[in-house]
């Protein structure tokens, strides 16, 4: 084994369980698993869509690999590489947030397929927000690149306005996932997925028009 294959594994083997995991159970509780499979629920938590036994089984595990793979050499092709080095703590996080979310998709999916009593409406929206508050936190460390943040035309065109929005994002992130965590525990039905939409959507838009705004602003300074 090479000296940089043990780095590698050195610093990725717990990531790598948490990926490889899924689909080695998926291998496993395949023979157990309905010959259909609900893959889709409505705003109330109500199955509206189903796949076949394999689809359903293996999907969300191989995407969870497939994103691993992605996310890993995703900076090497970014023209601003470089910039990674100043977050990298950040993105491992980024990274270890994302493959955790489809893992617990992935759970809750299997557990209704079996007939285990599952709020998807609950475990679905409230995952989404829990991960919203967690990449919110992580907004204003990101340095400016091409793969990874609030990639719009007005931060992309400037490194000062990438930064500003990033930091106001962040904010914003985590008040929005907080109010959307709520909204899933303790509401139900359409409220629960229209509060959910607005608190997630509000943010992320609201930044998208802070990021144009201050990008007119300094041009029309400069």
């Amino acid at each position: 084994m090479t000296q940089s294959l043990k780095s590698f594994l050195s610093k990725e083997w717990p990531l790598l369980l948490v990926v490889l995991v899924p689909l080695v159970a998926a291998f496993a509780i395949y023979p157990a698993m309905p010959d259909i499979v609900p893959t889709h629920w409505n705003a109330q938590g109500e199955v509206d869509g189903y796949s076949s036994r394999g689809f359903g089984t293996f999907f969300l595990p191989l995407m969870n690999i497939g994103l691993y793979v992605l996310l890993l050499f995703s900076p090497q092709l970014d023209p601003k590489r470089e910039n990674y080095a100043g977050f990298a703590g950040t993105y491992r996080l980024i990274r270890w947030l994302i493959h955790a979310f489809m893992v617990v998709i992935f759970g809750v999916t299997i557990a209704a397929a079996l007939g285990y009593e599952v709020d998807i409406g609950l475990w679905v929206p409230a995952s989404v927000a829990g991960m919203f508050i967690a990449l919110g936190a992580t907004m204003s460390r990101i340095k400016f690149n091409y793969f990874v943040g609030i990639r719009v035309p007005w931060t992309l065109a400037d490194e000062e306005v990438w930064n500003q929005t990033h930091k106001v994002a962040s904010k914003w992130m985590m008040a929005g996932g907080v109010l959307a965590l709520l909204g899933s525990v303790f509401l139900a039905g359409d409220m629960r997925f229209t509060v959910f939409m607005i608190c997630i959507l509000v943010p992320v838009l609201g930044a998208t028009i802070y990021s144009y705004v201050l990008y007119q602003r300094k041009r029309r300074n400069s």
